[in-house]
Order: C-alpha cells, then sequence, then structure tokens
C-alpha cells in the first residue's frame, strides 16, 4: 500500500478521510491505517470503531472493509480453475521459463500461479514460498525443489493462508520474483475479490525485487473490489493474446513489460477471475 500523508485539522474530518482511504483500498489493517494517517494503533480502533456504529465500514479480524461480507469472501477457487484454461497454461509455461535456476520465488494464490507450480522443473533447484494450499499440493514430492509454506488460516473459498502469522512469515523473507495473481485489472492497477488476500499480497509485493502479474486477457472485464495495488508495483505483466491494442497501450504507458502468450482464440472469453 502506498504511504499516504493526510492532513487534517479534527477527529471527524480525519475519520471523514478513513472512510475515503478504506472505500479506495477495499480492506486495511489497523496497522497500515495508522502508520498512512500518522497516528496511533488506539486512535484508530476508536475511529474505527466510531464508523462501524455509524454503519459507514465494516469491521473485520485484525482490520476494516468497505465491502459486504459476500464480496470480502471471494469466488469459489475451483469454479475459477476451469475457465480460461488454454490461456491460463500459456501464461504459466512462459512464466516458468522466466525461473533460473536455485532461484527464491514467490508464487501467489491463484489458479493461474497455481499451473506455475504444476509446470514448474524440479531439477532447476529452486525455492518457492508461497501461502496457496494447491501450489504446496503440487509440490509435496517434487525433487529438488524447496517448499516454505506461509501458514495462518486457511480460507476454503481461494485455498489460501493467510492472518498474523502469514504476514509476520513474510515480514522475515526477501525473495527474487513474486508471481502475483489478481482477479481484475484496470487503469489503477491491480484488484481481487477478497480482503485478506489483498493483505497478503500487498506484503508479498513489499519483499520481492521484481513483482510478475500473470494474467489472461479475460480479468480486464472482470469486477474486483479490492485494491491490490498500483501499476508503480508492477515489473512486467504476462497475459494472453486476446489482450486489446488499447489495453496494451495503456500498460505500456505504466511503463510495464508486457509479454504476450499465444492460445486459442475461442477461449477467449470473459468474466474469469484469478
Amino acid at each position: 500500500m502506498t504511504k499516504e500523508n493526510f492532513r487534517y485539522t479534527s477527529a471527524p474530518e480525519r475519520r471523514d478521510r478513513l472512510v475515503q482511504f478504506i472505500t479506495e483500498q477495499g480492506y486495511c489493517t489497523i496497522t497500515e491505517l495508522s502508520k498512512a494517517f500518522a497516528v496511533s494503533e488506539m486512535t484508530i480502533r476508536r475511529d474505527v470503531l466510531r464508523l462501524t456504529e455509524q454503519g459507514k465500514v465494516r469491521g473485520f479480524r485484525g482490520g476494516v472493509g468497505s465491502l459486504s461480507k459476500q464480496d470480502m469472501e471471494g469466488s469459489d477457487y475451483h469454479l475459477r480453475d476451469v475457465k480460461m484454461a488454454d490461456a491460463k497454461r500459456a501464461i504459466a509455461l512462459r512464466a516458468v521459463e522466466m525461473i533460473g535456476t536455485g532461484s527464491v520465488v514467490a508464487i501467489d494464490a491463484g489458479t493461474t500461479t497455481r499451473q506455475v507450480a504444476d509446470l514448474l522443473p524440479g531439477e532447476r533447484g529452486v525455492t518457492v514460498v508461497t501461502h496457496s494450499f494447491p501450489v504446496v499440493s503440487s509440490l509435496i514430492g517434487r525433487g529438488g525443489t524447496e517448499v516454505m509454506c506461509l501458514g495462518g488460516l486457511l480460507h476454503p473459498e481461494s485455498l489460501s493462508f493467510d492472518g498474523p502469522a502469514t504476514l509476520s512469515a513474510i515480514s522475515n523473507l526477501q525473495v527474487e520474483t513474486l508471481f502475483l495473481a489478481a482477479s481484475g485489472i484496470g487503469e489503477r492497477g491491480a484488484f481481487c475479490g477478497n480482503g485478506f488476500d489483498a493483505i497478503t499480497k500487498r506484503a508479498l509485493i513489499e519483499v520481492a525485487e521484481h513483482v510478475v502479474l500473470l494474467t489472461d486477457s479475460s480479468k480486464f472485464y472482470a469486477s474486483a473490489m479490492v485494491k491490490i495495488c498500483g501499476w508503480d508495483a508492477i515489473d512486467r505483466v504476462v497475459i494472453d493474446d486476446g489482450i486489446t491494442d488499447e489495453h496494451r497501450l495503456m500498460l505500456q504507458q505504466q511503463d510495464i513489460d508486457v509479454v504476450t502468450v499465444t492460445t486459442a482464440p475461442h477461449e477467449l472469453t470473459s468474466g474469469a477471475a484469478s
């Protein structure tokens, strides 16, 4: 999350700015808000309690959000897994080519990123950091590949771990490349439908030297309301050839390295999520 410099003259004005900020991000932890507004966590907790009582935000474990419970939970992993299958596999194959021998990489929770784990050759001696249960399952018994599982609370919708234990584990790491997943993309950056996953994704971005977003072209048309990050946090996008010239130009104007892979034209339908 980008650090903001907020100016306000009163507690009511600060709380108004809080509502705007939370609406923009979709979900924030108390710690993030404390740093962004340069006040104590106790002050933020009091503000959040007041705003929750007024019905302006929703309180969650360890944070606050602007979305409904259904939006915060996200969609079912298995339903997402079957959409844009050919494009996802082509994207994952290209991502694997970017992983050098002995690399330390983080693989985000998502159906496209899981295929990176499926296709990763064991003989490369790669260390994989992940909070994705399917990624861990895919790599079990893969000779030559070390797996560091970021434990925590397992969410059945996303099949990913998150929570304080996950964030604490991430904070002590440094990885070369993060292969990031998203449920939607647009001019403002990358988005997902799960507020807790967004916090984990932001933490992984902070400890990665390079961030590669793996996304199929349908994500430009998918609805996802929780902002993960802006384009300034992403170095490269790997996407299928269903991307329009307009969307490609937008990414290039954001100084993003766009890598396009070829897939079957009939697979390029809108509405998929990561």
